[in-house]
């Protein structure tokens, strides 16, 4: 799994001619362009978004190595999101032959893998969403969440201090 996914990401500041971008409006950003390489599309919406199915990826400098996966649909729909990678290099989530199937994921290096993160005023308890990552085919951008059967994850692990606390759901 590519643990590196600039190649995805459109940054705020990047400029690109207007027949290569896809433009909307974000209610924190206001109108934002990305690269149509950077557009997602999420065949079944995100559970509970069903209805939003594609999202821009997009990288802003002060927020690294965070990102945000904003609906193009949904002006105050998003998701900040980050490689568990960058904080949990262990992490290694059982994906049945099914799921990438459904991404149509025909080599394992054109898979990216991200995890939702629940954002608090205090730094301590900020959480990562490890049961439900967001699996992307970086390739053909075909985006999924899964929800983990797998007991070692949860949906609200701490980012600071994950070796002491871990809040089980």
């Amino acid at each position: 799994m590519e643990k590196n996914a600039d190649h995805l990401v459109t940054t705020v500041n990047d400029v690109a001619s207007e027949s290569d971008t896809v433009t909307f409006t974000n209610t924190k950003f206001g109108s934002i362009a990305v690269e149509k390489t950077s557009v997602l599309r999420f065949p079944d919406g995100v559970p509970g978004f069903e209805h939003f199915k594609e999202y821009g990826l997009v990288s802003v400098d002060e927020e690294a190595p965070f990102l945000r996966l904003l609906s193009i649909d949904e002006p105050s729909l998003g998701f900040v999101i980050l490689n568990p990678a960058t904080i949990w290099p262990d992490y290694d989530p059982q994906i049945s032959g099914d799921e990438l199937k459904s991404l149509n994921v025909e080599n394992s290096a054109d898979l990216e893998m991200y995890c939702v993160v629940t954002l608090s005023s205090s730094p301590q308890e900020v959480t990562a969403n490890l049961k439900g990552p967001i699996v992307i085919n970086a390739n053909k951008m075909i985006g999924r969440q899964l929800i983990l059967s797998d007991e070692r994850y949860s949906t609200k692990h701490f980012l600071l201090n994950d070796n002491v606390q871990t809040v089980k759901s």
